[in-house]
Order: C-alpha cells, then sequence, then structure tokens
C-alpha cells in the first residue's frame, strides 16, 4: 500500500492499515513538518479515530478542551451559543478539543513509527501512479535530494495530498464547486497576558467585517478576519484588526497568512486503484470546524475495507461504497459550514440577529448541530415499511467508558461486532459470515439502555463503529440485502 501525503489525514490512514496488517509506505514530499498551526479543532469522533489507531492518549494530551460555538455580533455580544462541552460525547471523548496542528501531526508519526509495517519517507514526491493489467499500480517516487527515481508496486494508492492533488487530476476528477469563495486572514497570536475570553470558539456575525477568534493553547490564540479580496494586507492593518483585544498592540504575532475558503467535493473518489481522501477529495471552510475531521472519516471509513480486501475476506467490489457513503456524508457538513459562513457574512441587520437570538432560546440546539456534523449514512438498509423512525442504521453506535478504565470499543474489537442479548436469530447468519465478536449487554449495561431507547434487542456494528443491522423487539430484521459487507 502507498499512501500519498503524511499530513493527519495520510498519517491516521496508514496507521489504520499498519494495524490491520496491511504494511504501507508513506510518502512526504516534505521533509520536516510544517512547522505552524493550520487546523485547530478536533471533535470526539476524531478522537474515537485516534483510539481506533493506537493514539488517543497522545493526541488527547495535545489538546485543550472547549465549550462549543458562540456566534456573536460586531461587537462581540452573544448572538447563539452551541455548547458541545461534555467531556464524555457520544464517541467516548470530550466533545471540543483545540490544538496546534503541528503538535497533533508530531504525535501521529510518533503512533505510527511505532509500527513495523508502515514506512515513513520525507523528502519524496510521487512523480506518476501507473495502473497495471492486473488492477494494481506502479509509484514512481522520486528523492527530492538527489532525484533518485525508484518505482514501487501496490495494490491500492490512498492520495491524500492535499487541496492541490496531483493524483486527483492524474485520475481524471474534477472538484465541484458548492458556491463559496471568500478571502480571509488568518493571525495566530501569544499573548504574554492571559486574555479574558470564553473558553469556545467565537464567530463574528457582520457582514464583510466578519471574523472568528479562539484560544487554541495555554498561552496561543487565532484570529480570522473576512477580507475585501486577495492580496497583501499590512502590519498597521493587522494591528487595527487586533486592537480590540490588544489596545496596546501587546501581542506577538506567530503567524500571518491569507487563505481562500472554498467549499467543494471531487466528483470522482475512487478510479481503479486509486483513492482520494482528505483534502484531495473535499474542500470546506473553517466555520464549524470539521476539515479535519472529513479527512479522518474518510480515514476510517476506507481503511477496514482495504485491509479486508487485502486480507482476502472481502470483494473488491466493497471498495466502491467508500464514494457513495462519504462523499454524501461531507457534502452534508460542507453545506452547514457553508450556512455558517453565510449567515456570517450577511450586513448585520436586526430581524437576522433577532431569529439567532430567538433560536438561543432552544433548550438544547446541540441536536441540530449532530444533525449536521454526523447524518447517518445512507443505503446501509432497503426501504421498509415497517416503522422504523428510531432506527441507528447509518448512525456511529455510541462509546462508553469501563469501571475498568478503558472504553466500550475494547470490548468491540477492531472487526464487527454483534451487540444484544442472547438469541437474536435472524441476525445470527449476517454475524457470522462477517465473523463479529459477541457482546453481551450484561457486560455493557449502557449499551442494554441504548438498546431499550431504540426499543431493540441487537445490533451489527461495522469495524468503523456505523450500525448496519438491527433487530427489534418483535424479532423483525433490518439491514442489507445485496449490499457487501465484507
Amino acid at each position: 500500500m502507498v499512501v500519498v501525503g503524511a499530513g493527519p489525514t495520510g498519517l491516521t490512514a496508514a496507521t489504520l492499515l499498519a494495524r490491520r496488517g496491511v504494511s504501507c509506505l508513506v510518502v512526504e514530499r516534505h521533509r520536516a513538518l510544517y512547522p505552524l498551526p493550520r487546523a485547530v479543532h478536533l471533535d470526539d469522533e476524531v478522537l474515537r479515530i485516534a483510539q481506533a489507531a493506537g493514539a488517543a492518549e497522545q493526541v488527547e494530551s495535545v489538546c485543550r478542551p472547549a465549550l462549543g460555538m458562540r456566534l456573536v455580533d460586531g461587537r462581540l455580544r452573544p448572538l447563539l451559543e452551541i455548547r458541545r462541552d461534555r467531556p464524555i460525547g457520544v464517541h467516548g471523548w470530550p466533545e471540543t478539543n483545540m490544538f496546534d496542528q503541528p503538535d497533533l501531526e508530531r504525535a501521529l508519526r510518533a503512533n505510527l513509527a511505532r509500527h513495523p509495517g508502515a514506512t515513513l519517507l520525507t523528502g519524496h514526491e510521487v512523480e506518476s501512479v501507473r495502473v497495471d493489467p492486473t488492477g494494481g499500480a506502479t509509484v514512481t517516487v522520486r528523492d527530492l535530494a538527489d532525484g533518485a527515481v525508484r518505482t514501487v508496486a501496490t495494490r491500492h494508492v490512498l492520495a491524500c495530498d492535499g487541496t492541490n492533488s496531483a493524483l486527483r487530476d492524474q485520475i481524471g476528477s474534477r472538484m465541484r464547486d458548492l458556491g463559496f469563495d471568500q478571502h480571509w486572514l488568518v493571525v495566530d497570536v501569544r499573548s504574554r497576558t492571559p486574555l479574558d475570553l470564553w473558553p469556545g470558539v467565537h464567530q463574528i456575525c457582520a457582514g464583510t467585517d466578519s471574523g472568528t477568534y479562539m484560544q487554541i493553547a495555554d498561552d496561543r490564540y487565532r484570529w480570522e478576519f473576512r477580507l475585501p479580496g486577495p492580496g497583501p494586507v499590512t502590519d498597521e492593518r493587522v494591528r487595527e484588526l487586533l486592537a480590540p483585544w490588544f489596545p496596546d498592540g501587546d501581542a506577538e504575532v506567530l503567524r500571518l497568512t491569507s487563505y481562500s475558503h472554498r467549499a467543494a467535493v471531487a466528483d470522482v473518489w475512487r478510479r481503479g486503484p486509486v483513492f482520494l481522501l482528505g483534502d484531495a477529495a473535499h474542500v470546506t471552510p473553517p466555520f464549524i470546524g470539521q476539515g479535519l475531521g472529513a479527512g479522518q472519516r474518510d480515514a476510517m471509513n476506507l481503511a477496514w475495507k482495504v485491509a479486508a480486501v487485502h486480507a482476502g475476506t472481502a470483494d473488491d467490489a466493497l471498495l466502491d461504497t467508500y464514494q457513495p457513503e462519504r462523499r454524501a456524508h461531507v457534502t452534508r457538513a460542507i453545506r452547514g459550514a457553508v450556512l455558517v459562513g453565510r449567515v456570517m457574512s450577511m450586513p448585520p441587520h436586526p430581524a437576522v440577529h433577532g431569529v439567532l437570538r430567538c433560536a438561543a432560546l432552544l433548550p438544547d440546539p446541540d441536536p441540530i448541530a449532530r444533525r449536521i456534523l454526523a447524518p447517518p449514512l445512507r443505503g446501509l438498509a432497503p426501504p421498509t415499511t415497517i416503522p422504523m423512525s428510531r432506527s441507528p442504521i447509518g448512525s456511529p453506535f455510541p462509546q462508553w467508558p469501563l469501571a475498568d478504565g478503558r472504553r466500550s470499543d475494547d470490548l468491540l474489537g477492531d472487526g464487527f461486532a454483534l451487540v444484544g442479548t442472547a438469541g437474536v436469530g435472524p441476525l445470527s447468519a449476517l454475524a457470522r459470515d462477517v465473523a463479529a465478536a459477541t457482546v453481551a449487554t450484561a457486560d455493557l449495561p449502557a449499551a442494554a439502555a441504548w438498546l431499550s431507547r431504540h426499543r431493540l434487542r441487537a445490533v451489527l456494528v461495522r469495524p468503523d463503529r456505523v450500525v448496519v443491522a438491527t433487530l427489534d423487539r418483535r424479532d423483525r430484521f433490518r439491514g442489507p440485502s445485496s449490499r457487501p459487507l465484507r
């Protein structure tokens, strides 16, 4: 297996594969880590994926818990607050976490190095990928230091080579524009004295003066400001933008750069043995902090499928499920980010801000956020006339802490898992077919309560922790018919 790109997506994909016995060569053109922060937010699902990769504790150690997101007006007065502050979310980890990307990548690289089946090759770039008649690929790799070229034969190639992916162009994939394009200035700051900020992400809804700010570490903060167009920004202008928080100019600017925030999704995610992941497959504005998480979800969705094909326990058709599952899911999240960006960019108006303040009066707006961030995967089961309005199929199976300090995914194992009471006949054959581990509710009482709320006796959970089949209290089965599982 060749993984192109050693950003968070490539490192996680390679680690998940190596843990499943698939040898990986990770090719990265840069010799050293990019030294400045880019992504700054990850959620509980990303920590759960890090757990599957054996890196959760290392990743959590570089994170700072936060409380969620606030929309504020131009005078920084709160309009709407969406709290995601539970220390144990649906996925068993803190819901909102801030970090510096170099720290994250350092932790992921250290974790990858623990796996003898994975090799990280820095200072090299992939020049070309040639599809072989056998269905595999021959990858040409060049050493950027001395120009030496070598070829690597592989069954599959994971293109995690970023927004300007060369492999995306090679397989003839094109980005579909989702109708968002703005220029923003990003300023990372170290403050000599702590700032009195609400410990979450602030989104300033002020039209052309929109912005974002947050604390990302003990003494580090980030501001993002909307710009009228591309081009350099003077130091004087930066001081003016930061003045509401640093009236005396007492701020050490660590990083200053501008970005074009775009929304786009690739039309083709797989061509033969080549797959697109992360920013190579999709680009999202950062307003709900899901750019990095989307790539991690790509890695989790694809890695177990590729490993099953390599092990000979699944047909290649299983890999065709990657694009429809992930593309629909990430498109919805991107549209959610675009919506927040458009709300921020609307000219300030009392009616608009009034709607946001009314929404703030709802008992808990977090379910709205969850529907945007984690829509269920569609098409995992055929339509049915059985009332299944509460069916969790396509949604993540929760994770709970255990009394011994572990988490419930440790009971489920790395493969499929059948969770429920004894004697789940209609699910048994399917569970045997995919070699599912069996987890009795007696060993996981929290799962018993969850099944009861959904009026179920048992569920079948995929290796990526997605519920794929259910059995209700009347022994009615719902799950895949012809869709491949492995």
